[in-house]
């Protein structure tokens, strides 16, 4: 039985309407422009639209079934910790934010680096911040393909590579205003789903204001009390809300801030962010405890087929999937621009070629179908993301925020640091076999920064950056 056999048509009609809208919006782009343009526009995006597409980059398509799921299994611990999520947004927004004035020429993190500590430095940042996030890509295609499972029983790859494709040419095509307004496409089709979902489910239930206020006044799992006790599974929370708030500044975040025409709109477009993400959040944590109250004792992986099954309908079946694809396309298109721009501008220079609109385009083409190779072949992606990403932060974040906070020493002081960092999150990975081996890689990055810097004596410190310059002592 074909894929179209299965699917209603009315079902059909929702994603083939979505569809559409994204090639329409996605190629409207194809334009003569500049690698500057290509890597973050013209500098004329308004608040709701940055607004738009920072909800769509941080709402991954992970995002739908993980909140529902975790709120149905653990209640209010999960529920807390999702909270950090916004913390480290606000923090970006508030903390980092007014301090980006002179970085918003800047086209990527590497970049900044380049500025003040040569080509070297911005080299080694460019392959670890591009590499980084590469099966990050491939994961969310992982995510196309279960959703397409899950909600229309079809197990083939055909769903998920017409969507990769698509999404890869668009981006390669039109660069980040291409990204940018199919994004805004994308936030729609989710955040008209969600009050639909919510509204179905709660129309389900016999008597839905006792039954939720039963759960959330009996269910152990909803007590502050018993939630917030000094337990190994309290304590493993806290380290995961400090790593949700970290402000790690990945690539396509820190892209849509240097996108802003000055640090007022990057205030402003995080803060709005942070109020759109906390509803999502809401609406999410919401239907979870819905089902909860309605059908407890579901399994986690028996949760979103039965969801489907019991609340949807022709048309809202289809507006789902295409929500929740529409979360896996913006987050790709986001990342996947991004590397493509911190390779071409922060890694091909060190081959002797020059960046280009055509380099970068072809950049963002191998590097779709790499990521889209990987997802069709590799399976446990979630470990592989983890296992990429975790080199990002240790080595890259902590000497640029240092630079964007005013800290500036030498390049070699700089290159120790990473080393450092680097070497301990290795060493640490058997260990630690998760994001935890991100922290002692991030404290020996910045001990031996600042050690280096005071030890050896170097010109410079806090408060000596007015104006990007290298040091390459």
């Amino acid at each position: 039985m074909s894929f179209l056999s299965r699917i209603h048509p009315l079902d059909l009609t929702v994603a083939l309407v979505f569809l559409i809208a994204n090639i329409i919006v996605g190629f409207r782009y194809l334009r003569r422009q500049t690698f500057q343009e290509y890597a973050v526009g013209d500098k004329q995006f308004s608040t709701p639209v940055l607004t738009a597409t920072i909800v769509a980059t941080v709402m991954s398509g992970t995002t739908f079934s993980l909140i529902i799921q975790k709120t149905y299994a653990t209640g209010l611990s999960y529920i807390i910790v999702t909270s950090a999520t916004l913390v480290g947004m606000l923090i970006t927004g508030l903390v980092i934010g007014p301090r980006m004035g002179k970085f918003l020429r800047n086209i990527s993190v590497p970049d900044i680096l380049g500025d003040y500590y040569g080509s070297t430095v911005q080299t080694i940042a460019g392959v670890i911040t591009g590499f980084s996030r590469v099966a990050h890509v491939a994961f969310q295609f992982k995510v196309v393909s279960v959703i397409t499972e899950t909600l229309f029983g079809y197990t083939g790859p055909e769903v998920t590579i017409v969507i990769a494709t698509l999404v890869i040419l668009y981006s390669t095509s039109g660069g980040v205003r291409a990204v940018t307004f199919t994004d805004v496409v994308q936030f729609f089709a989710f955040g008209t789903l969600l009050p639909i979902l919510a509204l179905a489910v709660w129309n389900r239930l016999e008597s839905p204001s006792l039954q939720v206020a039963a759960v959330l006044n009996e269910d152990p799992r909803f007590s502050f009390r018993e939630v917030v006790q000094w337990t190994p599974v309290f304590k493993g929370n806290l380290v995961l809300m400090a790593y949700f708030a970290l402000p790690y500044l990945p690539p396509q975040l820190f892209q849509r801030m240097v996108m802003a025409r000055d640090v007022k709109q990057v205030r402003q477009s995080f803060i709005w962010a942070t109020v759109l993400c906390l509803i999502i959040k809401l609406f999410l944590i919401w239907i979870g405890i819905l089902l909860l109250s309605d059908q407890p004792g579901l399994a986690k992986e028996e949760l979103i087929p039965h969801l489907v099954k019991a609340y949807t309908y022709p048309g809202l079946t289809g507006l789902l999937g295409v929500g929740v694809i529409a979360l896996s396309m913006s987050t790709i298109d986001s990342i996947l621009n991004s590397c493509a721009v911190v390779i071409t501008n922060d890694v091909v220079p060190f081959l002797g070629v020059k960046p280009s609109l055509g380099v970068a385009r072809a950049t963002t083409l191998g590097l779709g179908f790499l990521a889209l190779l990987l997802a069709l072949w590799v399976q446990n992606m979630y470990d592989t993301v983890l296992l990429f990403a975790s080199f990002y932060v240790p080595t890259v974040v902590v000497p640029a925020l240092l630079t964007i906070f005013g800290f500036q020493t030498s390049r070699r002081v700089v290159l120790l640091a990473m080393g450092a960092g680097l070497v301990t999150l290795v060493s640490c990975l058997p260990y630690f076999q998760s994001y935890k081996s991100l922290f002692p890689g991030m404290l020996a990055n910045l001990v031996v920064m600042l050690g280096a810097h005071y030890g050896l004596g170097e010109k410079g410190g806090w408060g000596h950056n007015p104006l990007p310059r290298p040091n390459l002592l």
